[in-house]
């Protein structure tokens, strides 16, 4: 799915930032909590430049550094991942607060998480997802719900999601209801089939 790629491309970009530090001496370094960010920024913006031209952008109204945690905490996240010609846009998205463990390049997504994936026309919405690293599966809490829907009307809801990277599949722990638009019913909504429940 879109989604993961983009939760990886994100995670990838911040690793690189999480190298940046500044030398407080040891006195001043052992009186830091390890609450304290190491780095604060506001009005954060990275690019991942490819081949010469823009490939991934993330912005965030803040961002937290706390090195001794490998973590990257931002607020106000908006991400957007390109074409090989640098502006043919092919993914965006974002969400109120993101925080990247830059040692396993995991994420937490919270607080309206939303993706959009324009090559398949596909959007993931959600109040929380996550991302695993090293088993590469986004999934939500068992009680967030989250969307799914395709450009061309179809949509499903429901809580439990899980999807895995390797094997492009999703599924919903909890029930899920939707609505299935058949190709030849998308231009045409009334002859779309109501889902089963």
């Amino acid at each position: 799915m879109a989604a993961l790629a983009m939760a990886a491309l994100a995670m990838a970009a911040l690793a690189l930032l999480a190298g940046c530090s500044l030398d407080y001496g040891d006195g001043l370094a052992e009186d830091l909590s390890e609450s304290v960010p190491d780095t604060v920024v506001y009005g954060f913006s990275h690019t991942v430049i490819e081949r010469g031209v823009p490939s991934f952008r993330i912005e965030a109204e803040r961002a937290e550094s706390y090195q001794a945690k490998r973590l990257m905490v931002l607020s106000g996240v908006r991400f957007s991942e390109y074409g090989r010609d640098g502006v043919e846009l092919l993914s965006e998205g974002g969400a109120e607060r993101a925080a990247f463990h830059t040692d396993t390049e995991s994420a937490e997504l919270s607080g309206s998480v939303r993706f959009y994936y324009a090559p398949d026309g596909l959007s993931v919405e959600s109040g929380y997802l996550e991302w695993d690293g090293e088993a590469r599966r986004l999934s939500s809490r068992a009680d967030t719900v989250t969307t799914l829907r395709d450009d061309d009307g179809s949509g499903l809801s429901g809580s439990g999601f899980t999807a895995d990277a390797a094997s492009r599949s999703f599924e919903f722990g909890n029930r899920a209801d939707g609505r299935f638009v058949a190709a030849d019913d998308a231009a045409d909504p009334e002859w779309a089939e109501e889902p089963s429940r």
